[in-house]
């Protein structure tokens, strides 16, 4: 009787020694996927060149009656305060707090562009963009497989804004290609649709890929705005956590003239494994009209930071 009584000892310590690892192993099974988890940080953009742009309410005559663009000058840079905050299982509580600060201009463009009549006088200075509430579901499906799916809401906190904020506010819309439009759509309340899908087929391959339709509700006497915006990410990354991947998004402002803005972005970044500080350069370049092609003179090349921690 004392070898079987021996043996059930042994494999009760075994088994205890094995428990934690194993359940350490089920708790981080999801750990690998951005949409997973804890994570604080501050999300930068920053232009430093002339855009070429249709400011919303800031037309020019053109000389035959019509209207036209106007040019938006030199430096916008607008920033973002992001939280994701894991609730129970995969439901997940997202915030972000926008604003940006700007030296603007807007004047009219065409060949005596410096000696047009301006159209908004500079801007100089900090303005608050639409604070933002969701929730968030992830569901593993397959170890390398996860489905998102979310909700989410913005507060419009800048009431009856000047001439110079509107100029701001469409700079900084422009800075992202026109993504995440929630962040600086004045006298709106955006209200969002998420779903997604994020993949490791791969240890060292991660695939991400987005789609959101957007609904801003007026204010005030505006008309009604609808946003569709979808973005696929690919990104080789080392054991520790050092990766190089590139962007590609497309944003669909259904109700403005130009009902599609193509954008690119090769980037470079540290993602720890399971918790730690992560951060991410890139810069981003409009591919099309009437931001693009981004390299060029007077089109829009983004340079973009993010900096925060996962826990």
């Amino acid at each position: 009787m004392r070898q079987p009584a021996s043996s059930l000892a042994a494999l009760s310590l075994v088994l205890s020694l094995t428990a934690p690892a194993l359940a350490e192993e089920t708790v981080a099974e999801g750990q690998w996927a951005k949409s997973h988890g804890f994570r604080l940080g501050m999300e930068a953009d920053v232009l430093t060149r002339t855009i070429e742009a249709n400011l919303p309410g800031r037309e020019a005559a053109s000389g035959d009656g019509t209207s036209s663009g106007v040019v938006g000058s030199s430096f916008v840079a607008s920033f973002a305060v992001v939280a994701q905050i894991k609730l129970v299982a995969g439901l997940h509580l997202d915030a972000e707090l926008p604003f940006a600060y700007g030296s603007t201009q807007a004047s009219a463009p065409g060949p005596a562009e410096h000696d047009a009549a301006t159209v908004a006088p500079e801007l100089e200075g900090f303005f608050f963009g639409n604070p933002s509430i969701g929730l968030h579901y992830s569901a593993s499906i397959l170890p390398m497989m996860m489905l998102i799916g979310g909700l989410a809401a913005s507060i419009p906190i800048t009431q009856d804004p000047s001439d110079d904020t509107k100029a701001a506010a469409a700079a900084a819309l422009a800075v992202r290609g026109y993504f995440d439009a929630q962040r600086a759509l004045l006298e709106h309340v955006p209200l969002r649709v998420r779903g997604g899908i994020e993949l490791r087929p791969i240890e060292a391959f991660y695939v991400r890929s987005d789609l959101v339709a957007m609904l801003a509700i007026p204010t005030d006497s505006g008309d009604t705005e609808l946003f569709i915006e979808q973005s696929n990410e690919a990104e080789l990354r080392s054991v520790g956590g050092f990766g190089v991947g590139a962007r590609l998004q497309a944003a669909f402002p259904l109700t403005e003239t130009d009902k599609l803005q193509l954008a690119a972005e090769p980037f470079v970044g540290v993602e720890p494994p399971t918790s730690g500080l992560y951060f991410r350069a890139g810069l981003l370049v409009a591919l099309d009209e009437p931001l693009g092609f981004g390299l060029e003179q007077g089109k829009l090349a983004t340079v973009r930071v993010a900096l925060g921690a996962r826990f």
